[in-house]
This record gives structure tokens, sequence and C-alpha cells, in this order.
């Protein structure tokens, strides 16, 4: 069975579109997640009309307040099922998404080297999410992917919940958040996963997400942020990669509460010479577009 798994804090304007979508399913064949992670506004009262009104399976979680990743966790620890499809509040999915998974999930099942589905996403208007590389059915690791393939834009995974409880996302004392991209690197270490090139899920930008203030975010959070780009250091990628995500590195590791040194000892030497100089160009331009938002 399929835990279609939503987190969301103060959004329960946006659960009436996500309740409509998963009600049109046409196939039901799953249960609905809600973690709520500490909102203040009535996300409890709208979610039980929806369970009142009894049209699907809704389990509703509520927690204190710890962000995205740990409301992941949360949800992961939470459900037996053995296929996980997180679908946020912002968002939406088409109707046939359920049966989708359920008919490619063949290609998975019984395979102890694969990890999931992997399918595109599209805006409101049909136009694709990103860039695609693949037209029919392939299997790929998920930083091969994006790295050797040149993949963009998020999609829609399907994870085997057996293996997202082998990679729980880091937790960092005093942060709320670390890129998702360092829970799929890790994965992709062991496991492949098999990209369908077809849509079913809608995606949404809301002013108020994540992706819509990412360098902000990154910096707020500098801990998971440094450890992803530090990991990615480590990972087999090509040059120009590499100098990019050595400045990177460096660009967050002024906010991470470590030592210069401590961060110079956890990064390739040349990471150093290269990102180092650069980043302070970087944060020179953050300092600049700070002192213009103020100004605003």
């Amino acid at each position: 069975m399929i835990t279609v798994f939503t987190p969301s804090y103060n959004r329960a304007y946006l659960l009436p579109r996500l309740f409509e979508a998963l009600k049109n399913q046409t196939d039901k064949r799953f249960e609905w997640l809600i973690v709520d992670d500490g909102s203040e506004d009535n996300t409890k009262e709208i979610v039980g009309k929806f369970q009142h009104e009894n049209s699907l399976n809704i389990n509703y979680q509520r927690k204190q307040n710890g962000g995205l990743n740990s409301a992941y966790n949360f949800a992961v620890s939470h459900t037996q099922n053995e296929i996980f499809f997180r679908v946020d509040s912002d968002d939406s999915v088409l109707p046939d998404a359920i049966e989708q998974i359920y008919e490619n999930w063949h290609f998975v099942q019984d395979d102890k080297k694969k990890c999931g589905l992997v399918f595109l996403t599209q805006f409101e208007n049909g136009s694709l999410v990103g860039t695609h590389p693949f037209n029919v059915i392939k299997e790929c690791d998920f930083f091969s992917y994006r790295n050797i393939y040149k993949a963009k834009g998020d999609r829609a995974e399907v994870i085997k919940t057996s293996v997202l409880k082998k990679y729980p996302f880091p937790q960092f004392e005093g942060e709320k958040f670390c890129p998702e991209g360092l829970m799929w690197n890790r994965i992709a270490k062991e496991y492949t996963a098999i990209y369908i090139p077809k849509a079913i899920y809608i995606r949404e930008y809301m002013p108020d997400s994540i992706t819509s203030s990412v360098v902000k975010t990154l910096k707020k959070n500098a801990q998971g942020s440094t450890v992803y780009y530090r990991e990615l250091l480590f990972m087999k990628c090509t040059c120009l990669y590499f100098i990019k995500n050595s400045i990177l590195f460096w660009r967050y590791a002024f906010y991470n509460g470590k030592c210069l040194w401590d961060n110079c000892k956890s990064v390739p030497f040349l990471s150093t010479s290269i990102g180092l100089p650069l980043a302070f160009i970087v944060l020179g331009l953050d300092y600049l577009s700070d002192i213009r938002s103020r100004k605003r």
C-alpha cells in the first residue's frame, strides 16, 4: 500500500485543494498521512472535516515544530506501508498518480538494488518542470541523473519506505532544514531508481516556500548546507562542478559556527585553495544584495 505524505505548517488554506485531488484518484489504495508540524492555524479543524467526510483513509499526526526534515523523518517512522510518496501541501497530483505508481511498481518491487520510481512534475498549465534527459523508462541513480545527465527541476520520487528508514534526514542542533540532495546522494551510493517519463505531480511554488528563498534558508541552516556541499566534493564529478561546490561550501561555511581551520580540514585542500577566495566575492555580492533589499 502507498503512504501519501504531506507535511504541513500553517497551510490549512491549501489543504482542501490537495484533498480534492486525492479524492479524484482513479485508484484509492493509499493512506494520506498528514504531519502537522506545530501549525498555529486551523489545520486540525480542516483535517477533521476531511476525516468526517470519510472519503479517504486519512492519518493525521501532530508534532512539535521542527521543520521539513524532522516532519519527513517523523512520517517515515509512523508508517508501515511499503511505498512512500511525498506530496507537499501547496502542490497537487494528476488523477492517475496512484494508478501510475501501482502500474510501474513491478520495476522495483523485488529488486533490492532499486529504491523506487521517479516521475516527472508539471505546472498547472501542463508544461513540464525543468529538463528531463530520458524519453524512455531508464534506470539511473539520483546523483548521476543530476550531475552526469544534467537533469534540472523537481521530480516526484516514490520510494520504498524500507530505504527511507535506512537514510533519514540528518538533524543539526538549532537548525530545521538541510538540502534534500544530502539524503538522495547518500541513497545513490547504494541504490538506483527507475525514471518514468510521465508527469503525475502538479508543482506550485508559493511565495513563503523554502524554494522561493533558498539562499536565505541555506545560510540560516548552514551546518546542514555545508555537510551537503562537503559530501559532494568527495563524489565523482567534473572540474567545473567541483569548483562550483567548493564556492558554495565556503559561501555557507562562514555561517556554520565552526572555525576556519575546522572547515578547512573537512574538505580537500584544492577545494579550499579554489573555493575560499572566490567565496569572498560571492559573499560580497550577497552583502550588497542584502543592503538593497533593506532599502526597498
